[in-house]
């Protein structure tokens, strides 16, 4: 039995080996982001209540290593009890690498204190180079400097 086992553990390295060179090239794009540390940052960076409702500032930081055409989502608006109030479609329009945008959207008739979280529900669309919907949703790091919490 001992001589078996010390036969398998060389294999077993060779063999683990062999498949991590090889499945590097077949990774989908979500586990290259992972792996890389790539991500779309995207910051709730302000609440403000205007005349007409709720303004929420979103600031998207583009550090996926390549050009982001457009990144579409719907978010949900929850009350502090978790129920949802409202549904937003939010969209980052053309980022370079490295590029920051700050977008403002109006909740109408939203008061700013009444917003628990605000829940990235799903990637509508994606469009950076091979990304799926799913493999954007899975880059996104959400985080807020404001009382609401950004999540996923």
């Amino acid at each position: 039995m001992m001589c078996e086992r010390n036969l398998l553990q060389p294999l077993s390295g060779v063999l683990v080996a062999a498949l991590l060179g090889l499945g590097g090239l077949a990774l989908p794009a979500q586990a290259q982001t992972a792996e890389t540390g790539r991500q779309l940052t995207l910051e709730l960076n302000n609440a403000k209540q205007v005349e007409s409702g709720c303004r929420v500032s979103f600031m998207f930081h583009n550090e996926l290593g390549q050009l982001v055409e457009d990144i579409s989502m719907e978010v949900a608006i929850l009350d502090k009890m978790s129920m949802s109030q409202n549904f937003l479609l939010i969209s980052t329009g053309r980022l370079t690498e490295g590029k920051r945008r700050v977008l403002q959207y109006d909740l109408p008739e939203q008061s700013c204190d009444e917003i628990g979280t605000i829940l990235i529900n799903d990637v509508s669309s994606c469009e950076v180079g091979e990304m799926t919907p799913a493999d954007c949703l899975d880059a996104l790091r959400p985080s807020s400097r404001v009382d609401i919490k950004l999540s996923l």
